[in-house]
């Protein structure tokens, strides 16, 4: 249930807002937090919505039953008069949860829901739901209200959300917030590139010094904790210079002797990551050695920040969707921007041609082959039925290849000469005998289909062997080529290589067929 006296949106003047709480990052340099000053007062010249009754009202209303609304019943709420009931259902439920429901709503119902969140659950939604919904958003709120929720954000998440906007809109609305510290915060994030290190990490977490004693930093870190919004269980070390020296647990340091020194107990073997380093590489990091949390530094070794799991969870949905668009021969600049490609005619269109003509000029290929191929093709049209059966089964099994080589050899820096041979040799015995089995499979389904052709079965079935074993070799050196060329290796698995073995089988197969003909005829 809402406080009575909870702001909604836009309903605070900039000049009363909370001058950067939530937004200002815990540093050790900063151990005091910044007084919340923010009025309960909602003047209605600062109001972004206009209610019919009290938003304030709602001890005597009893809650609503969350499992009962459903989509159409939201939108009737939000165009009927019921928004008394209407904010106090949509600021009970989980931020998730909501950025769910409204993602399901259309523009102006949306944007009359989210006008009834208080602040602080407004940022919290906002971070949730998708980069479409965000920016459709921020357009109907304007600066005012987006300055107001910006205020109330993680530093990471306001950086997120900043992305989305132009270069002067994202000026215009550091330069309103009322709080240097949390000015200096999104400017330090947004000048890192959104899918590295620096642009994804949190200024939010907990530094003590290397020279300080247990119970000083204990009780510095009482007064920082106040001031946190995650939980946050490891704690680093710095030296004089802010240059990272260790790490030790808050579990570590409660249960040590007060007068013990801080660099006598941590633990200086620890694991970083550079602010300059891929996402991706930040995220494989982190799930390779089991953390809770990555510091990130910069190139002097100075400590820049933090990456926690749930912000790595991000990550790997982000790549999930990236490698799965590329996959299918779509590529867009950003992970975030693809999740919604299918809303966007404009971007749906240039995000699947490029390879779509790439497809086209590779097909071409096996046109050609099949034209040079013709009086082959009329003399042995029963031959030539089997050639979709080829294409089929070798793209198939080269395609096996190159989701297993994708998976195996995630890590660019692992992947050499020895490691591409082992894997190459391991598919094409893997190939070959998967090869054979299908072969023979062939020889006994030309049999039944033209049982007076003997030789046909023979000739279909050892070129399936050899476009199989083909298949297999292009399906695990392609992924590893793009890799050792730093080229996302899902581009492999795309149209590219499918197109590239059809070329590839027809040639084979009509050649085979060629060499053959005066015993299949």
């Amino acid at each position: 249930m809402l406080a009575r006296g909870a702001p909604c949106i836009g309903c605070i003047p900039l000049g009363q807002r909370t001058p950067g709480k939530r937004l200002a990052a815990v540093r050790l340099r900063r151990a005091t937090s910044q007084p919340d000053v923010a009025s309960n007062e909602c003047p209605e010249q600062f109001r972004l919505g206009t209610f019919s009754e009290t938003h304030l009202n709602m001890a005597s209303t009893g809650t609503l039953d969350k499992e009962r609304i459903d989509r159409d019943q939201l939108a009737e709420m939000a165009n009927s008069g019921q928004r008394h009931k209407l904010r106090m259902y949509l600021n009970e439920l989980h931020p998730a949860d909501l950025a769910s429901q409204l993602s399901e709503l259309d523009g102006p119902e949306r944007l009359a829901c989210f006008r009834l969140l208080d602040l602080d659950h407004a940022s919290e939604v906002l971070a949730e739901l998708d980069s479409d919904v965000q920016n459709d958003l921020l357009r109907s709120l304007g600066d005012i209200g987006i300055v107001a929720i910006i205020s109330r954000m993680s530093p990471d998440d306001a950086a997120d959300l900043l992305y989305e906007l132009p270069d002067e809109k994202i000026n215009a609305i550091i330069n309103q917030l009322p709080d240097q510290e949390s000015k200096e915060d999104l400017a330090e994030l947004l000048s890192f590139e959104h899918d590295t290190a620096g642009g994804i990490m949190s200024t939010d977490y907990l530094s003590v010094f290397s020279k300080m004693s247990v119970g000083e930093a204990l009780l510095l870190l009482r007064e920082m904790y106040e001031d946190l919004e995650e939980d946050i269980y490891d704690v680093y070390v710095v030296n004089e210079v802010n240059e990272l020296v260790g790490h030790l647990t808050v579990k570590h340091l409660i249960t040590e002797d007060p007068s013990c020194m801080i660099e006598t107990i941590m633990d200086d073997d620890f694991i970083s990551v550079n602010v300059h380093d891929d996402q991706e590489e930040v995220a494989d990091k982190l799930g390779h050695y089991d953390l809770l949390s990555l510091p990130v530094i910069d190139d002097q070794g100075k400590l820049r920040g933090i990456i926690t799991a749930d912000d790595i969870i991000d990550v790997i949905n982000e790549e999930a969707t990236e490698d799965i668009y590329q996959s299918s021969g779509i590529s867009s600049p950003g992970g975030e921007a693809q999740e919604q490609l299918g809303y966007n005619v404009t971007k749906a269109f240039s995000a699947r041609l490029p390879w779509l003509i790439a497809t086209l000029l590779i097909e071409s290929g096996s046109a050609s082959v099949i034209t040079h191929f013709d009086s082959v093709i009329r003399d042995t049209v029963a031959a030539a039925s089997f050639m979709p059966l080829l294409s089929g089964v070798t793209g198939s099994v080269a395609t096996q290849s190159t989701c297993i080589i994708i998976r195996s050899s995630r890590e660019r820096s692992s992947l050499n000469f020895k490691l591409m041979a082992r894997n190459l040799l391991h598919e094409v015995k893997v190939g070959l005998l998967l090869a054979v089995l299908c072969g023979t499979a062939t020889y006994a389904l030309s049999q039944v289909l033209h049982h007076s052709h003997t030789n046909l079965g023979l000739v279909v079935a050892f070129s399936l062997v050899v476009t199989m074993t083909v298949g297999v070799s292009i399906g695990t050196l392609m992924p590893m080529l793009f890799q050792r060329l730093r080229i996302d290796p899902a581009h492999a698995s795309g149209p590219f290589i499918t197109s590239l073995l059809d070329v590839s089988t027809m040639s084979i197969y009509l050649t085979i067929v060629h060499y053959f003909r005066s015993h299949i005829t």
